[in-house]
């Protein structure tokens, strides 16, 4: 591992620690000693000092973007953070506060903010993620068993390998992974209720509108549903097997469609930064470019989104991209910055 994987690697502990530090502090269940703990960590190094402040910034952010922020400055995490956060103490017969993924999946311990978090979709892949990327950001991974997913624009994985099974789920977004083979335990993607599992392959899978989409480009993929993350392997009975240049489709629940061929440089031109579209429906190919800016891109009434395009545009561009293709249909693209893009 290189000196810039190491400091991949720190950012990132970095960051989940800070993260599970904003699950204790906002629990109302903080008692000195974890107070004494959190200020250790926070000051055990400058870069645990700049996640942490980075997370709490974030938090206060999804607050107030999601609703839960009446705007007043009463809560730990509020205001400058010189020093320690206000004392509070623990709740008689009150439990430890737990990490970041026991809070999702017992919340006793934390059960005035985890009624917020579970009716927030954003806030709960974020909280089970391992990686994300934003939007209009893609970011390589190297994997504990040697593998490598590369996550598009905003997007998020949890990575639970376990004996006898590696398994990734993908919580939002698209990701190319490069297996490395392994006969004693199998590489899988679960997304949507179905799972991916490769030998000695790179293939992708993206998990958009309540559909997935897997796509091989080496080697070969079993694609099987509606099934549970940790079903073995053999006992689904919709199963689809691709080999490269193939891709299957499913909806959440349901069995994966039968393979069919795909243009490989297209489908994965996101890899280079690049979108192409070859006769794509007006209105698909500008939800594809959505994905890569913050706006959300809205078709006024009467765009008539099945005309076919065809363009090729660099990711990095996006905004000129959609301002672009809505100018070879004569609309034209007006953005509220942060909020809306109006195609009209």
């Amino acid at each position: 591992m290189d000196e810039a994987d190491k400091r991949h690697d720190r950012d990132r502990r970095a960051a989940l620690d800070a993260r599970d530090w904003i699950v204790r502090l906002t629990s109302g269940d903080v008692s000195a000693a974890e107070l004494e703990r959190f200020k250790a960590w926070r000051d055990q190094s400058p870069e645990h000092r700049r996640a942490f402040e980075r997370e709490r910034i974030f938090w206060r952010q999804l607050q107030v973007l999601d609703g839960t922020s009446n705007g007043t400055s009463d809560g730990p995490l509020d205001g400058p953070w010189d020093g320690m956060p206000p004392y509070r103490p623990r709740r008689a017969g009150s439990r430890a506060p737990v990490g970041r993924r026991a809070f999702l999946i017992g919340g006793g311990a934390v059960a005035a903010t985890a009624a917020a978090m579970i009716a927030m979709p954003r806030l709960q892949v974020w909280w089970r993620a391992d990686f994300t990327t934003a939007v209009g950001e893609r970011g390589t991974i190297p994997l504990p068993d040697g593998s490598v997913a590369t996550l598009n624009t905003d997007s998020a994985i949890a990575v639970d390998f376990m004996p006898g099974l590696r398994l990734v789920r993908l919580l939002k977004g698209e990701a190319e992974f490069g297996v490395r083979p392994d006969a004693s335990a199998p590489f899988r993607v679960a997304a949507l209720g179905g799972n991916s599992d490769a030998l000695g392959t790179a293939f992708s899978v993206k998990a958009l509108d309540g559909v997935a989409t897997v796509t091989v480009r080496e080697g070969r993929v079993r694609v099987a549903g509606p099934a549970a993350p940790t079903d073995p392997g053999g006992s689904v009975a919709g199963t689809v097997e691709l080999v490269a240049s193939e891709q299957t489709r499913y909806a959440s629940g349901e069995r994966p469609v039968p393979a069919s061929t795909v243009d490989i440089e297209a489908v994965m031109a996101w890899r280079d930064g690049r979108v192409i579209f070859e006769g794509r429906p007006f209105a698909a190919a500008m939800a594809e470019l959505g994905r890569y800016v913050p706006e959300r891109i809205v078709l006024a009434p009467g765009v008539r989104p099945d005309v076919p395009v065809s363009a090729i545009f660099s990711t990095a561009d996006a905004l000129d991209a959609v301002r672009a293709l809505a100018k070879t249909q004569g609309l034209v693209a007006r953005r509220v910055p942060g909020v809306v893009i109006l195609v009209s």
